[in-house]
């Protein structure tokens, strides 16, 4: 094959592999982390009971006292090092019945 039909034909091979790489990146969504219902549920089924609220708060988590806007303590746990579920978890907030509750998911989410 002479350097002209080579030539050509490399064109054509790259024309058709950036295609197809621009279709691959159009089909990539960034979404927001979901819970599945059935396992926030589960947290859900406390929330009356609930003393304290863990939720983000400049990217790290905050304690909240049941009821309150104002965190009663803010932790050096950063959201963003955490596990997909466990972010979208504190988005949505993870109840705890009282002080003991909130130390050992802090314990969990920490490590």
């Amino acid at each position: 094959m002479k350097l002209a039909g080579r030539i050509a034909l490399l064109v054509v091979m790259l024309s058709l592999a950036a295609a197809a790489a621009w279709g691959a990146i159009g089909t990539i969504r960034m979404t927001k982390p979901q819970v599945p219902a059935e396992v926030y549920a589960l947290y859900q089924a406390k929330s009356g009971r609930a003393g304290y609220l863990l939720r983000e708060k400049d990217g790290v988590i905050a304690v909240y006292k049941s009821g309150e806007n104002r965190p009663t303590r803010m932790t050096d746990i950063e959201t963003a090092l955490l596990r997909r579920a466990d972010r979208a978890m504190l988005e949505k907030g993870i109840p705890a019945e009282d002080l003991a509750e909130v130390l050992a998911l802090l314990e969990d989410l920490g490590s």
